[in-house]
């Protein structure tokens, strides 16, 4: 498999990796083909994501996707993120192969899952914080 110069550089040097204390939204995705799971971390100041952060076990290009998903949630609103599709993704790592587009697929869902864990957070009771 040839993978992009892009992919093999998050992959060994992984932006954002790690635990967040006190997210306003975490998201969790798997692929069951192979047990891939992706989990972000989001910080939200003024409706934009100020800070992100991800834990993957799986598969090179997944763990690559999850580092490059980072930067494409950085900044962005959180409705944004909502909409975030598997091409976002894959762009992010200049493409995957086709038997490796489930790591785009995974950290997509984990990011529009942290995304609306962070709305229902907002919109549930003051005082009361909900889990995806």
């Amino acid at each position: 498999m040839n993978y992009s110069e892009t992919l093999i550089d998050h992959f060994r040097n992984p932006r954002n990796a790690g635990m967040m204390r006190d997210p306003d939204g975490i998201g969790e995705e798997t692929f069951d083909g192979c047990g891939d799971l992706a989990r972000f971390y989001l910080k939200v100041v003024d409706g934009r994501v100020a800070d992100v952060r991800f834990q993957t076990y799986g598969c090179g290009p997944t763990i690559a996707a999850s580092s490059a998903g980072t930067e494409l949630a950085t900044g962005r609103s959180v409705s944004d993120l909502l909409t975030l599709s598997e091409r976002d993704v894959a762009a992010a790592v200049d493409g995957l192969p086709a038997e490796r587009l489930h790591a785009a697929q995974v950290v997509a869902g984990a990011i529009r899952a942290a995304a609306r864990d962070f709305l229902s957070r907002r919109s549930a009771p003051s005082g009361m914080k909900q889990h995806v």
